[in-house]
């Protein structure tokens, strides 16, 4: 059976990543993109929600395996934890040539779909698409969550504590002329790959899809959105933007960042990854700074503008806010 923490981790995360902009969120396409990729482990269908989750982080989506080109020259960078257990590591940067034919074919039926939602709301859906089918035989059930958009960090505090989602402590230092925008948690998706829920749900969807005619692909049943998997706020300057995300992480799996260069950076004893991305890539971002808390629950994410590079120093002061030391 598939990990339910992991699979609903790896949604959270495709959703969260989806955040292109939050004074019109996008949860339809991308900090899976953007920000980094979980490697999973053992079983037959761990295996599956691995495939989808590390085809879809790298700029990406469910694509052909035997496509990957790796670059060469990358720095391998290593965390360990007291028990001396890789929890991060730097990996090469990957290219998927057929990545962005299968994103524009989700986000159309995403797109449909999230006119459908509510703030607040969440829905499970299934796409008649050979397409879509084919690259994702194990696990055919999406769920999209649309959230509330904050624009105080009080308020969006309250919905943090209320939905038993990571906590994202309000940064007490941020470069200058970098204000708070906007704050918002991804609800986990929930039943998981593996359950008799899940099944349940999948033979529903189908038997609308089978019901329908031809020429309909997106069928979808409403959900209750459960506690909340990831929290992310953005703080802007200008058009720039700093991004920091808290996810819900199992303890036995292993954080995989691609990077065209990496190092570790100590913050008030901390070990952190601290990541460059590769000239020319398809992300917005230049570098992210990677680390988990005293638990090794909560994996938080810092990624700058591309446009307004930060000096390593900037990151580790916004981590030393966040952590409150």
């Amino acid at each position: 059976m598939q990990d339910r923490g992991r699979s609903g981790q790896g949604q959270a995360l495709r959703n969260m990543e989806r955040t292109e902009s939050h004074d019109q969120i996008d949860v339809t396409s991308a900090v899976m993109r953007k920000i980094y990729q979980y490697e999973e482990r053992n079983s037959s269908q761990r295996s599956g929600a691995r495939r989808r989750m590390v085809l879809i982080a790298s700029f990406c989506a469910v694509v052909l395996l035997s496509s990957i080109t790796v670059y060469a020259g990358t720095r391998f960078i290593e965390i360990r934890n007291h028990e001396g257990k890789i929890v991060i590591t730097s990996i090469a940067e990957q290219s998927y040539p057929y990545a962005n034919h299968y994103i524009d074919v989700l986000n159309k039926y995403e797109a449909e779909l999230k006119k459908k939602l509510k703030p607040g709301e969440m829905a499970a859906y299934y796409i008649k698409d050979k397409q879509i089918q084919a690259a994702e035989t194990l696990n055919p059930v999406h769920f999209l969550y649309v959230p509330y958009m904050h624009r105080s960090y009080d308020e969006f505090a309250k919905e943090m504590q209320a939905t038993d989602t990571p906590q994202l402590r309000e940064p007490t230092y941020m470069p200058e002329g970098y204000l708070f925008d906007s704050g918002s948690i991804q609800a986990k998706p929930e039943p998981f790959v593996g359950t008799p829920e899940y099944e349940h749900l999948l033979a529903e969807l189908k038997a609308m899809a089978e019901k329908s005619p031809n020429d309909k692909a997106l069928f979808y049943k409403m959900i209750p959105p459960t506690k909340g998997a990831s929290s992310m706020v953005r703080y802007r300057k200008g058009d720039y933007q700093i991004n920091i995300i808290a996810f819900s992480k199992p303890t036995d799996s292993t954080v995989q960042v691609p990077s065209g260069n990496a190092e570790k950076l100590m913050v008030n004893g901390k070990e952190m990854l601290l990541s460059l991305t590769e000239l020319g890539s398809a992300v917005s971002y230049h570098r992210r700074l990677t680390w988990l808390d005293a638990t090794g629950h909560v994996l938080y994410n810092i990624t700058d503008d591309a446009r307004d590079p930060l000096p390593k120093e900037e990151f580790a002061k916004i981590a030393a806010g966040i952590m409150g030391e």
